[in-house]
């Protein structure tokens, strides 16, 4: 698996900070380099995917799930994290420096997107759909309870808080459809009415 690269998201690591539509900030330029690297010294990538045929209820009784997985050969429930170093200094920064917290925050967030992102185009031969997480477009991120159940990624490290928030904080979950492709879209999403990036002619993704 190539290695991410700084440039690769710093685009994104704006995005996440609600730079949109401003140009860049030397002081950020400079936080994001900083930060990035000490991100990239910290993460503990690991990356688990599981395949199935067998629809499960919970996948069944949502359109979303139903269009993701529509002529698909298998699919596959994925989970990776940073693991809980990145966490560790998240905290720290949290106290004593908030504006670096910030940038780091999100520059994990980003790092972890790039990160999966190539190990799927790296790994998964076949034709796949993109990385669908409990959450996009009116599915519940309670759904989240109902992958672990049968994935149970305990032996990564990762567990599941009762408000559904994943540990390390710095983990996605999500299902990619086998043996078809498709793109993100807004059509379903809940807050497209209301979303910043279409007022201005783009998308979060």
């Amino acid at each position: 698996m190539s290695l991410v690269k700084c440039s690769d998201i710093k685009d994104l690591v704006y995005s996440y900070l609600g730079y949109r539509g401003i140009n860049s900030d030397l002081e950020i330029d400079s936080l994001i380099l900083e930060c990035f690297s000490e991100v990239e010294e910290l993460s503990q990538f690991r990356y688990m995917m599981y395949e199935y045929t067998e629809i499960f209820d919970f996948l069944k009784r949502n359109e979303s799930y139903q269009k993701l997985l529509n002529n698909c050969s298998s699919y596959l429930f994925v989970i990776t994290t940073l693991g809980s170093r990145i966490d560790d200094r998240c905290k720290y920064y949290s106290k004593t420096n908030m504006k670096k917290m910030c940038v780091f925050d999100a520059v994990a967030s980003a790092y972890l997107e790039a990160l999966a992102d190539k190990y799927e185009a790296d790994n998964i031969k076949s034709p796949h759909t993109y990385r669908f997480c409990p959450g996009y477009q009116n599915t519940s991120v309670e759904d989240l309870k109902e992958i672990f159940k049968i994935i149970k990624p305990f032996k990564l490290g990762i567990s599941l808080l009762d408000s559904n928030l994943m540990i390390p904080l710095k983990t996605m979950c999500g299902i990619i459809a086998l043996g078809k492709t498709s793109k993100k879209e807004c059509g379903h999403c809940a807050i497209k009415d209301k979303c910043e990036y279409r007022k201005k002619g783009k998308t979060c993704f």
